[in-house]
C-alpha cells in the first residue's frame, strides 16, 4: 500500500480519471491493472479510518488498456475527458 497527498495527478492518467466518491474499495481494478498503477489508499484522522479508494500511481506508466474502467462496475474510473476509446 502506498499513501500519497490528494493531487490531480493521482485521480487521473492520460488514459483514465477517477472519481473518488464513487470509489467503493472493491480493489478490482487494482488486480486487473497489468502496469500496477492503480492502488490502495486510506485517509486516518486521529487512528480512525474515515474513507479507503484507489488512487493513481505511477501515472506515467498506464498504457491506456482500459481494464480498469472495464472491471469497475460503480463507474468510478472512466476514460479521460477528450481521449478517444483506443480498443476500437
Amino acid at each position: 500500500m502506498m499513501s500519497t497527498l490528494l493531487k490531480n495527478d493521482s485521480t487521473q492518467t492520460a488514459f483514465v480519471q477517477l472519481k473518488i466518491e464513487a470509489c467503493t474499495a472493491c480493489w478490482k481494478c487494482i488486480d486487473t491493472c497489468p502496469e500496477k498503477v492503480i492502488d490502495k489508499s486510506f485517509l486516518y484522522i486521529a487512528d480512525t479510518l474515515i474513507n479507503k479508494h484507489v488512487l493513481m500511481f505511477n501515472a506515467s506508466e498506464c498504457t491506456g488498456c482500459l481494464q480498469c474502467v472495464n472491471s469497475c462496475k460503480f463507474d468510478a474510473i472512466s476514460i479521460n475527458n477528450g481521449i478517444k476509446n483506443i480498443q476500437e
